[in-house]
């Protein structure tokens, strides 16, 4: 059985979503990776059990206030892990939409966050399909859950809108959970986010651009797919 563990990142004019996919034979060693990292960050005074989220590890918050604007502590840290969660035998798939043209092309445009989960999911159950495998989805709680198992069932009975439509028939069910408890959830949050800022091109300066640009470049050996839908 397959873990799929999915966030989202997002700005007014891009919305990204990724799914870190793992066995479940597999997920002691995510795990592990943010045991270790953690370890790590205690040497420059955060403390142990903090949760690791990429906004709050490059603005000093909620928990990072130790290495609040020190860069180069704070890209030490983000390395660290992701090379840790790169050695792990996950998957990572990333999708991405640029919001203004979304609300452009469409009358009645859908969310961007189902949008891009529903794109994710299809790349997941193919993933499944390929591995004859199934799935269990772990979603980082958000607003509009309940939308959201509503519109998995609808994709379950008649498949997903588009000219690649899928009944996502490898996914057994979705579940939402918080991230304090989810090593699973906490590595793809700092995967998403690191691919939407390198998108999305939110940064103060070019030092932190390329260190945004190195950081994802952590996370290659486990990239399965990484696109963003202009409609």
């Amino acid at each position: 059985m397959l873990f799929a563990f999915i966030d989202e990142s997002y700005t007014d004019d891009r919305y990204w979503v990724a799914a870190l996919v793992v066995d479940v034979e597999d997920i002691g060693k995510v795990a592990a990776a943010i045991n270790e990292a953690a370890d790590y960050a205690t040497t420059f005074g955060v403390p142990l059990g903090t949760e690791f989220h990429g906004h709050s590890i490059m603005n000093g918050k909620d928990g990072w206030e130790p290495i609040y604007r020190k860069t180069r502590a704070a890209g030490q840290i983000y390395r660290t892990v992701a090379r840790a969660i790169a050695l792990t035998p996950g998957r990572l798939f990333v999708e991405g939409v640029d919001v203004p043209r979304l609300n452009r092309r469409y009358k009645y445009p859908e969310h961007p966050h189902l949008v891009t989960l529903r794109h994710v999911l299809e790349q997941v159950n193919a993933y499944a399909l390929a591995r004859q495998d199934t799935v269990v989805v772990i979603c980082d709680e958000v607003q509009g859950s309940e939308d959201h198992q509503r519109k998995l069932g609808e994709y379950r009975l008649i498949g997903t809108p588009g000219y690649r439509s899928s009944k996502l028939q490898t996914i057994e069910q979705m579940m939402f959970a918080s991230s304090e408890q989810s090593p699973g959830l906490q590595s793809v949050d700092l995967a998403v986010y690191l691919a939407r800022r390198v998108d999305a091109h939110t940064h103060r300066d070019e030092r932190s651009r390329r260190l945004a640009q190195s950081l994802w470049s952590e996370f290659d050996p486990i990239v399965a797919r990484v696109r963003r839908w202009d409609p």
